[in-house]
């Protein structure tokens, strides 16, 4: 391949890519930690996933929630307890270096019951945040 062709396809594929720095993440604090949104539809034009940043303080938690789409958490640092269904009856434990998988519909509750902060990394198959509460329907 040529140069000159090979210098169009990568002109044209950085044109595809957008670059989300600090300041211009979308945070919100509705679930009492905080988070930072790197790609949702409003950031970067997504269409069907989003990603974000989060912090969950120690003894900070979510309310009891679930979302329309599938979730995945991977865990930098620190401990959590996710509570699991209606009723908040059963639980997972996770830690630093843990995936999380949360299917569409799952009502959780992640509750930081540990002493240092849990860092994490969320990405969702939509390009929006829609949190539901259980006596909501999607």
């Amino acid at each position: 391949m040529s140069s000159e062709i090979l210098d169009t396809c990568i002109s044209q594929q950085v044109s595809s890519v957008v670059v989300v720095q600090e300041p211009e993440r979308i945070c919100d604090t509705d679930h009492g930690y905080v988070r930072g949104w790197g790609v949702t539809e409003e950031t970067v034009g997504s269409k069907h996933l989003s990603m974000a940043h989060g912090i969950i303080p120690p003894g900070a938690g979510a309310t009891p929630h679930y979302h329309p789409f599938e979730t995945a958490i991977y865990i930098i640092t620190g401990t959590c307890r996710v509570l699991l269904g209606v009723e908040n009856d059963t639980f997972v434990d996770i830690k630093a270096g843990d995936f999380l998988y949360i299917k569409t519909g799952v009502v959780h509750c992640p509750v930081n019951c540990g002493q240092e902060v849990m860092e994490y990394i969320v990405a969702r198959s939509s390009p929006q945040e829609i949190c539901l509460y259980p006596d909501q329907k999607c």
